[in-house]
């Protein structure tokens, strides 16, 4: 499979793009940048480190579905990485405990 990488240079400071891509002042500015992927994307907990935090979307069934994560480190204005736990296609309420560990840069 052929990997792509894409850069964009954002004239904004850190604080604001921090703020802004993980909705830390308002939730809305997180799930309108990821509605590009999905219009119902979300995310449901927090992004302390170590906390449990669900991706979460409705699909074109009207089911309930996403990724359970675990912020594995959170450096406010530098970066964010999430550790996949397992990814579940309709929400029944359990995290579940397996999954890939693959890590996530989210900053």
């Amino acid at each position: 499979m052929k990997k792509l990488q894409f850069k964009v240079s954002i004239n904004a400071p850190v604080t604001k793009i921090y703020d802004l891509m993980l909705g830390i002042n308002s939730k809305s500015t997180y799930d309108q940048w990821t509605s590009l992927f999905n219009p119902t994307s979300t995310y449901e907990g927090s992004w302390d480190k170590g906390s449990k935090i669900l991706f979460i979307g409705v699909d074109e069934k009207g089911e309930k579905g996403g990724m359970v994560s675990r912020i594995a480190e959170n450096i406010p204005n530098q970066l964010c990485f999430d550790s996949a736990l397992r990814s579940f296609a309709s929400w029944n309420g359990d995290y579940g405990r397996s999954g890939s560990g693959k890590m996530g840069k989210r900053i």
